[in-house]
C-alpha cells in the first residue's frame, strides 16, 4: 500500500505558477484597499437613511461608494491566496524571483486585512439614526 497519494500519481504535473504580475497585482490592489477605506470616514454620509431608503432623497455619496471597498476587500485577498496557493508544491527553499512574489502576495494580503479592518470599524461604530 502507498504511503502516500502522489505514490499512486507519479506523472502528475505540478501546478502551474502565476504570472509575476498577478503577485504585484496583489500588493497594488492591497494598497488601494486601504487608501479606499481611509476615504470613506471623509465622504459626507446619509442625513435622513430612512427617507434614502424610502426613495424620497438620494443615497449619500457614501453609500454610493461604500460598495468599492467592500466588493474590492474579496477580490484582493483572493489575488493574494491564488499567488500563495499556486506555489505550495514547490520545491523549498523558493529561488530569489519566487520568493520576491510570495512576499508581494502576503504584503497585498496585509494591506488587505488592515483596510477591511479599518472599513468595517468605520462602518460598525459610525451610526445613523
Amino acid at each position: 500500500m502507498p504511503e502516500r497519494l502522489r505514490d499512486l500519481m507519479p506523472n502528475r504535473p505540478q501546478p502551474l505558477l502565476a504570472p509575476p504580475w498577478v503577485a504585484l497585482l496583489s500588493a497594488w490592489l492591497g494598497l488601494l484597499m486601504v487608501v479606499a477605506s481611509l476615504v470613506l470616514p471623509f465622504l459626507p454620509g446619509s442625513r435622513h437613511p430612512r427617507l434614502e431608503l424610502e426613495h424620497y432623497y438620494e443615497y449619500s455619496m457614501a453609500d454610493r461608494y461604500l460598495p468599492i471597498p467592500v466588493y474590492l476587500s474579496p477580490l484582493s485577498l483572493f489575488v493574494g491566496i491564488a499567488v500563495l496557493w499556486q506555489m505550495r508544491k514547490e520545491p523549498r527553499p523558493l529561488n530569489p524571483a519566487l520568493s520576491s512574489q510570495r512576499t508581494q502576495a502576503l504584503v497585498g494580503i496585509v494591506l488587505t486585512v488592515i483596510g477591511t479592518a479599518i472599513l468595517y470599524a468605520w462602518v460598525a461604530t459610525h451610526r445613523t439614526s
